[in-house]
């Protein structure tokens, strides 16, 4: 009976070792094709980041500039006139208290016009000079976001490993548990990839229908109550062109998040990547407040 029993027992563990090895090897690829699609999908992400307008979509470019040039600028003409109407009508019913000084603010009023009509004409190519200041500052933070989430980190370091070369059941349901976590978990990771994703098409998509209607803000600086459109639509332009910038630091915050997760329980580890993964996926669509904050753009 005791040969018996000890044949039992062995063939018991032998098949409990093949189910554990199985699992386990399944695991531990569900895990390495977890990290390798976050740190595919980040590091796509920031090169897109680094990108201009022109080189992200050079059809969409070319469309909206010829737009601006062709649709914008000639409205934003009528807008000067009407202000620049607007401006002399008011110059003519100062004139009696003006006395001698109508010539010199007349002179002022055709030198703002002139300035203006150069700013709406150049009002496509300044506003591009707005995105390369952002883009200067995503230059310098290259390199903090390289794709290496979750370096070092490896499935030995969390699942439950045998004591003695004894496996019990209870571990290999265990093992599938986490299993089925893993497979949720590139399901999320995927999710998080194309929120990431559509978070940067639509601050460059957000940038160009901005940068097409330029000439028309730029058309109201010759009217000190009307240049208030200018001045907010110049912040709000330059919170625009730093949301790029704000992105990639999300991207380094969460990659010394996942950087700083030690050895311990597995589930512990998991809830932080993925739970992390959301906050940034989530945070993602508050740059904008962050960056119209700091910009007074409103």
């Amino acid at each position: 009976m005791a040969d018996l029993s000890e044949f039992v027992h062995e063939l018991g563990q032998h098949i409990l070792e093949g189910m554990y090895n199985g699992l386990y090897s399944v695991c531990n690829k569900l895990w390495t094709t977890m990290f390798d699609g976050l740190n595919n999908n980040i590091t796509r992400s920031s090169q897109t980041l680094m990108q201009t307008p022109e080189t992200w979509s050079s059809n969409a470019y070319g469309t909206v500039k010829n737009i601006a040039e062709t649709a914008f600028v000639p409205l934003a003409a009528c807008f000067i006139a009407c202000i620049l109407a607007w401006e002399l009508v008011h110059l003519l019913q100062e004139s009696n208290q003006m006395g001698g000084q109508i010539f010199e603010k007349l002179i002022i009023l055709l030198f703002t016009c002139v300035i203006c009509v150069f700013l709406c004409s150049k009002s496509f190519e300044i506003v591009m000079w707005f995105f390369r200041l952002g883009a200067e500052v995503t230059g310098n933070m290259a390199g903090t976001t390289a794709g290496t989430f979750g370096d070092g980190l490896t499935l030995d370091q969390f699942l439950p490993q045998p004591e003695n070369g004894e496996y019990e059941l209870s571990m290999v349901f265990e093992l599938l548990g986490d299993l089925i976590l893993l497979g949720i978990g590139n399901l999320v990771i995927l999710a998080i990839g194309v929120i990431i994703y559509v978070r940067v098409a639509m601050w460059f998509l957000e940038f160009l229908i901005y940068a097409s209607a330029a000439s028309i803000p730029n058309a109201t600086w010759m009217n000190r109550e009307w240049s208030q459109v200018g001045m907010n639509y110049t912040r709000k332009m330059l919170a625009v062109a730093f949301e790029g910038p704000f992105m990639l630091l999300l991207f380094a915050i969460y990659g010394g998040v996942v950087s700083g997760i030690g050895t311990g329980d597995f589930k512990q580890a998991f809830i932080m990547i993925i739970g992390c993964g959301f906050g940034l996926a989530m945070m993602m669509f508050k740059v904008g407040n962050i960056t119209a904050s700091i910009f007074n753009a409103h």
